[in-house]
């Protein structure tokens, strides 16, 4: 058995560390993803009460709408945010960001609601 003086440190907690290191440094994505989700996108049924030129309205969130989010009535049939009736009831695809609005992949019309200015009309 090895006795140290103060002042030194053992040669196999030198190599433990300079390996742990290399590990880390050499593969980062590899060590620290797998305890993190690869993927924040949701898919629920919600309501939306508005929109605008760039965004639906979901209760008080903005889920933001692009190019690339694809819009559906309800027949399955591929429109514009310019056709889409609100309120609606859709079953929306849609991923999660940090500290910026939802961002809607998908929107498939369900159910078309009646707005509360018609309420009361024949």
């Amino acid at each position: 058995m090895e006795r140290f003086f103060k002042g030194q440190v053992p040669c196999n907690l030198i190599f433990g560390f300079i390996l742990a290191l290399f590990v880390v440094t050499a593969h980062p994505g590899d060590v620290f993803s797998k305890s993190q989700p690869q993927s924040l996108d949701r898919s629920a049924k919600l309501t939306i009460s508005g929109k605008t030129s760039d965004y639906v309205l979901i209760g008080e969130r903005h889920f933001s709408v692009t190019e690339a989010t694809v819009i559906t009535d309800m027949k399955g049939k591929k429109i514009q945010l310019t056709d889409l009736a609100v309120p609606c009831e859709a079953q929306i695809e849609y991923r999660l960001i940090m500290d910026e609005n939802p961002l809607a992949l998908k929107i498939a019309v369900k159910k078309l609601l009646q707005s509360r200015s018609q309420e009361g009309r024949p």
